[in-house]
């Protein structure tokens, strides 16, 4: 992922620099022109139609052109410096080496060197070398806590389930709550594929609360259709319809992927109990989620149940480029009067927003 943050700053420090030193030559030039034209006499016309313009002016705008390739010069060296973060596969050539790095990115907690452990893939020859190593000083009581906490980390992004299966192992036999809390805050960070995803899935009918929680908590953070699955069947079994939302996980937090959304979309239609929560998972999906609930409120036979699908829902809406015409549409051809009063609410929502904007630029200085 490339920093472009920065390459933004450079971008726009350059053009003001460019703005400054062009206004700088024309106020120059333009006052060398009238020093000329007002001092000059008929008599000296000629003599000073053929002079050379005045010196001090030229010295001037050679030291402004200088400075001004100075600065792009400048600019053009910072820019070359930003260098796009490369996978530790690429990047490393050892597990000697990949594991030095890793203990130096642990002393600042360095989220770069994060990056570039994220899933390496099956094409890290010497990634199981890397990762036994990282295994054995995550699992070692004598391991400081940070450090602990950074390579724990590191085998949480792995996208391997057998690493994940060390850190589910390691809250089972933690020595301690603050011991736990430390594997279990890198559990809920896994990434992974379905693999990864249904090792996670078998915690969540553990009697260990830190780890279920935890285990929930990574699963929702997947947002496949497999993850979606997976949670349902946990809260119905546990007959919990507020499903995590008070843990700030589960159902309601989920951010369905392109596969998930239809199965998302069936669990609101059903209208029972867990549907409130489905209902916020779908508007998590931003616009086409959005649109997706208005057509099942336009269709729906059960306005009381849809009274109960809309509590809390406003605060998952994503105001996003296409909510505002999206709610107009809804405001003046939806038949649901539940689905005109949340697309209103949106509006008011919006119109907020914009009032404190605008406040708030009116207050810079």
């Amino acid at each position: 992922m490339k920093k472009v943050v920065p390459l933004l700053l450079i971008v726009a420090g350059v053009g003001s620099g460019w703005w400054f030193f062009n206004s700088q030559n024309t106020s120059l030039t333009g006052s060398s022109n009238d020093s000329r034209s007002t001092q000059s006499s008929p008599n000296q016309a000629a003599s000073d139609s053929g002079s050379s313009a005045n010196p001090e002016s030229v010295a001037q705008l050679d030291a402004n052109s200088d400075a001004r390739s100075a600065l792009i010069n400048s600019a053009n060296t910072m820019a070359e410096g930003i260098e796009e973060i490369k996978p530790a596969a690429e990047t490393y050539t050892s597990a000697e080496e990949a594991f030095a790095a890793a203990l130096k990115g642990a002393k600042d907690f360095d989220d770069s060197i994060l990056e570039q452990f994220t899933e390496p893939g099956p094409d890290c020859t010497w990634c199981p070398a890397f990762y036994n190593s990282v295994q054995e000083i995550v699992t070692n009581p004598n391991t400081p806590q940070d450090q602990k906490s950074y390579m724990a980390e590191i085998l949480a992004i792995s996208g391997r389930a057998d690493n994940v299966q060390v850190l589910v192992d390691s809250i089972k036999n933690a020595k301690s709550s603050t011991e736990a809390d430390i594997y279990a805050e890198a559990l809920e960070l896994t990434l992974g594929k379905d693999e990864v995803t249904k090792v996670l899935g078998e915690q969540l009918s553990t009697t260990n609360d830190t780890l279920r929680e935890a285990a929930v908590a990574a699963v929702t953070n997947q947002g496949t259709l497999l993850a979606a699955q997976i949670l349902q069947k946990h809260i119905v079994e546990r007959n919990d319809p507020d499903a995590y939302y008070a843990q700030g996980t589960g159902p309601a937090e989920l951010i369905p992927d392109e596969e998930a959304m239809p199965f998302v979309q069936e669990q609101v239609a059903k209208r029972d109990a867990y549907s409130p929560q489905w209902a916020k998972a779908l508007v998590n999906a931003g616009l086409p989620g959005l649109q997706s609930l208005f057509d099942q409120l336009e269709n729906s036979t059960n306005p009381e149940a849809d009274k109960a699908l809309l509590q809390g829902l406003i605060d998952h809406v994503n105001y996003e480029d296409g909510v505002k015409e999206l709610t107009d549409n809804i405001i003046a051809n939806n038949r649901s009067q539940r689905a005109v009063e949340f697309a209103r609410q949106i509006q008011d929502e919006i119109g907020q927003l914009e009032a404190e904007e605008s406040e708030g630029t009116t207050e810079s200085p």
